[in-house]
């Protein structure tokens, strides 16, 4: 599940400790490493963090019934369909961990082009969260390295609201082949660009009427 998916899903929750940290998972390298060895089964913290705590393990179980839902199974199989349909070659690329990427980058895209307040109240919510209470979370656990790494994101990403360049179909693109790249070391050709770009159209298209419906099978 992707940023705004994984707050939609938990709102009325607007405790902005709460918001921030649902994205630490995904803005923190390895971070999921950290969560399965210090603090998967850690019940409770000062209540000061506890929103913080709460936020990162709601991460973990909103991915996981999302993940587990049949309507998302069903799109990322459509997604892969519609590459295949474009001639990208499924010997030379990963494109079923492509479609699982791409469709949840167009579900976020879906609520910024249907429900663009949502998207605007998320950074706001961001903004007010007390980064001293984050970063004395990252302390309690010793975790610098990850506390440094997650900053540093954090801002770029409050800073450009990636998630608004998102109504731009290139923008996923290039998003895609960043993540794809960062984990195979392989760039897309400007072909393969092309061919995504052609193949996120079906896919957008799909997304448009469903999105609603697949986020509403948290358990």
């Amino acid at each position: 599940m992707h940023f705004l998916a994984h707050f939609y899903t938990e709102l009325p929750n607007e405790n902005p400790l709460f918001v921030a940290a649902l994205s630490i998972p995904d803005l923190t390298p390895h971070f999921t490493r950290i969560y399965n060895s210090q603090l998967k089964n850690i019940l409770m913290v000062p209540q000061r963090l506890q929103p913080i705590h709460d936020g990162i393990v709601q991460h973990y179980a909103g991915d996981k019934w999302f993940h587990s839902g049949l309507l998302f199974q069903q799109n990322c199989k459509a997604a892969i369909d519609f590459f295949v349909e474009e001639k990208l070659n499924r010997k030379k690329m990963r494109l079923s961990f492509i479609a699982h990427l791409a469709v949840e980058l167009m579900i976020d895209r879906q609520i910024i082009l249907q429900q663009e307040g949502l998207g605007e109240q998320y950074y706001k919510l961001l903004e007010e969260a007390d980064e001293k209470l984050i970063r004395e979370y990252f302390t309690l656990h010793s975790m610098a390295v990850a506390e440094e790494n997650f900053f540093s994101t954090f801002q770029f990403f409050k800073q450009k609201r990636i998630l608004f360049l998102f109504k731009d179909l290139e923008n996923i693109v290039i998003g895609l082949n960043r993540i794809y790249s960062g984990v195979t070391k392989i760039n897309f050709t400007e072909e393969e660009k092309r061919k995504f770009l052609s193949a996120l159209h079906n896919i957008d298209f799909t997304l448009r009427y469903s999105w609603q419906e697949i986020l509403k099978n948290k358990s």
